[in-house]
């Protein structure tokens, strides 16, 4: 009998070491020294995804609303939480892509050894064998031992062996409206897996509208405002608003909304977990709430189209933002002024889709440095415009360029201050 509770015992400790210890050893592009400390119950191994020109926000993001052991890797940051910081980073972080939650990293020297390593994991533990789920294998180095589709099937496969042999059920093996997504990345002959806790890409914060050609990511016009160093505390104008997704984020940096507490219950993916909290999960979203503030400074959202106007008054609707200080306005860009007298424009200059395909020339960039230089001193400007464009045209110095990309287009943002002309 102590023989056979002692052998309990082993098993026990076997199955908490799975779970618990997360060895934090990859990187996007290749792994980082691993971290052996022992974690406490309820504390999670993350990381955000973004574009990699914009790492350094997020990481500075991560690091504001309490993140720790923060690290940097090539469009990734791991970051560890307590279970409050779980749930606020998914609403809180403007600028992430995903949100993933590390399972374990194991060897991938062939696709046996993989399914020996993950099958020891007790999945039920993350998720319940009802859910539908979706697996999606990203392998760095493409001439390593290992086929993507070969990983794929042995990790559905331990996950089918983990239910039948720790709990005996079988595993639901469709992937029809999956609420759970596993990713396996391989790099260098290691295994890192992970649940994408986000479900849903963060740019959808819940209240787009259709209405528009060329919509810009709501993370990418709040990058585009983070390397501004918008803050809130100064008057706002897109002159060129379209659906109004750059003024609508500057809108919430300024009255201190998270940008994601609108998006609709069942949109996560935590919310289909095992140690889901729902009790945590709203107290979180209570809190952050909480912390609103009213709008005190000015939101301009100008356009030439009436119909974009009436997307951008719905979307701000939508979001729950409405002040008498923000402002719709029909106008031609070139016909207008400054409103006040100091504060940010960011303009998406129409390229592509919004202007049939054609490219923007110079006569066009000329006329644009022109009328800021003419009407908008004491501003500080951010323009975006494709990476091929003859930037050099618009006859102002910039003092920030940095190279994004929106969608599947390179584009350049550049950044300058527009100062009085000398006497």
């Amino acid at each position: 009998m102590i023989a056979a509770l002692l052998s309990s015992l082993r098993c026990s400790c076997t199955h908490m070491y799975t779970v618990l210890l997360v060895p934090l050893r990859f990187t996007l592009i290749g792994f980082a020294p691993p971290n052996r400390r022992k974690f406490k119950a309820m504390e999670y191994s993350l990381y955000a995804t973004c574009p990699n020109e914009i790492v350094n926000i997020l990481a500075e993001e991560i690091e504001k609303i309490g993140g720790r052991e923060i690290r940097k890797a090539y469009g990734v940051v791991y970051f560890q939480a307590d279970d409050t910081l779980y749930y606020k980073a998914h609403l809180q972080l403007r600028t992430a892509s995903r949100i993933f939650r590390i399972i374990k990293d194991v060897p991938a020297y062939s696709p046996t050894i993989i399914f020996d390593k993950l099958k020891r994991i007790r999945f039920s533990e993350f998720f319940s064998h009802t859910h539908p789920i979706k697996i999606n294998v990203v392998i760095e180095n493409k001439k390593g031992n290992v086929e993507g589709h070969l990983v794929g099937s042995k990790i559905r496969e331990a996950i089918t062996d983990s239910f039948l042999h720790f709990d005996k059920v079988d595993a639901n093996l469709s992937s029809r409206d999956p609420k759970v997504l596993i990713k396996g990345y391989i790099h260098k002959n290691r295994l890192m897996l992970s649940i994408d806790t986000s479900l849903e890409a963060l740019h959808r914060r819940g209240f787009r509208l259709d209405g528009h050609p060329a919509p810009l990511k709501e993370t990418l016009a709040a990058s585009l405002l983070m390397l501004c160093g918008y803050d809130g505390n100064v008057p706002f104008l897109d002159p060129m608003c379209g659906s109004g997704t750059i003024a609508l984020e500057a809108a919430m940096i300024a009255c201190n909304m998270a940008p994601l507490s609108q998006r609709g219950e069942g949109r996560f993916g935590f919310e289909y977990l095992t140690d889901f909290d729902p009790n945590a999960w709203k107290n979180c979203l209570s809190e952050v709430n909480k912390r609103k503030q009213p709008l005190n400074i000015e939101i301009f959202s100008r356009d030439i189209n009436e119909s974009y106007l009436e997307v951008a008054k719905q979307s701000f609707a939508l979001a729950g933002v409405n002040s008498s200080l923000i402002k719709f306005e029909q106008k031609d860009f070139f016909l207008s002024k400054k409103p006040v007298d100091k504060g940010l424009l960011v303009a998406n200059i129409p390229y592509g889709e919004r202007l049939e395909e054609q490219d923007i020339d110079v006569d066009y960039l000329k006329a644009l440095g022109k009328h800021l230089k003419d009407n908008f001193t004491g501003w500080r400007c951010g323009i975006l415009m494709p990476a091929l464009a003859p930037f050099q045209a618009l006859g102002v110095k910039a003092d920030k360029k940095f190279l994004l990309h929106n969608g599947k287009i390179k584009v350049y943002f550049l950044i300058f201050d527009i100062f009085s002309k000398k006497k």
